[in-house]
C-alpha cells in the first residue's frame, strides 16, 4: 500500500480500554451515544465526562468520533458547540437536508448495500462514507456479518469518494481486506471484543499487529 492505513476502534467506553487503545497508537476512538439497543451505548453525559478525562489524561494524535443514530439535531449541535467530538458519524436514516445543516466538524455517513437513497449525492455533503455490512440495529445485535459491499466500494473509489471500511474485520481476516481493497481507514468493534461491548486488550493488540506488520 502506498499510504499507511488508519485504524478506528469503535464502541469504546471504559477508561482502561481507551487508555490501552491510545497507547497502541489507534487513530480514532468511536463512541456510540444514546442508542440503547447497542451494548456499546453510553449516555451523552457519560460521553461528555469520558471526553474530558481523555483530553486531560491521554495526549496524542487520535480523533474522537461521536457515533449517532437519528439523534435530534439539537443534541448534535450541542456535541459540536461543546467541542466534544472531532467527527460526527451518522449511522441512522438521516435526511440529506438535515445532514447539510451540520457544520463545524468532520462528518462521516454510514452506508451499506441495503441503504436507501443516492450515496453519491450524500457523499457530496459529507467528508467520508463509512461503508458497513449492516445498519445500526444489525450492528447492535451482532447480526451484520462481514463486509460484503465490494461492488459499491469500487464504485465509490472510482468516483474518488473518501471512504471508511467497516464490518466483520478481526486480526485473522483484516490483511485480506487491506490487500484486496487498500482502504485509507478501517473501523473495528466486534473484532476486538470477547463479548458484545467488552473490549479485549489481547484482541486490540493482535488487530493492531496484523495491520501494522
Amino acid at each position: 500500500m502506498s499510504t499507511k492505513v488508519q485504524i478506528k476502534f469503535c464502541g469504546m467506553y471504559t477508561k482502561a480500554a481507551l487508555d490501552y487503545a491510545i497507547d497502541l497508537g489507534v487513530d480514532y476512538v468511536g463512541f456510540v451515544i444514546d442508542f440503547p439497543k447497542s451494548p456499546r451505548s453510553i449516555s451523552l453525559n457519560e460521553f461528555h465526562n469520558t471526553v474530558e478525562w481523555l483530553r486531560k489524561n491521554k495526549k496524542g494524535k487520535y480523533k474522537i468520533v461521536a457515533v449517532t443514530v437519528d439523534m435530534p439535531m439539537e443534541s448534535i449541535k450541542l456535541l459540536i458547540n461543546k467541542g466534544l467530538a472531532d467527527i460526527i458519524q451518522l449511522h441512522g436514516n438521516e435526511r440529506l437536508s438535515n445532514i447539510k445543516k451540520i457544520k463545524g466538524v468532520e462528518i462521516w455517513k454510514a452506508w451499506n448495500k441495503n441503504s436507501k437513497g443516492d450515496v453519491l449525492e450524500i457523499a457530496k455533503v459529507v467528508d467520508r462514507i463509512l461503508l458497513d455490512s449492516g445498519n445500526a440495529t444489525e450492528k447492535a445485535l451482532n447480526r451484520s456479518g462481514e463486509f460484503d459491499a465490494f461492488a459499491l466500494y469500487k464504485q465509490l473509489k472510482a468516483k474518488k469518494v473518501k471512504t471508511v471500511l467497516s464490518g466483520g474485520m478481526d486480526a485473522d481476516n483484516v490483511k485480506d481486506y487491506l490487500e484486496k481493497l487498500s482502504p485509507e481507514i478501517i473501523d473495528v468493534s466486534r473484532g476486538i471484543e470477547t463479548t458484545p461491548g467488552k473490549k479485549s486488550k489481547k484482541k486490540m493488540k493482535e488487530f493492531m499487529n496484523s495491520v501494522i506488520k
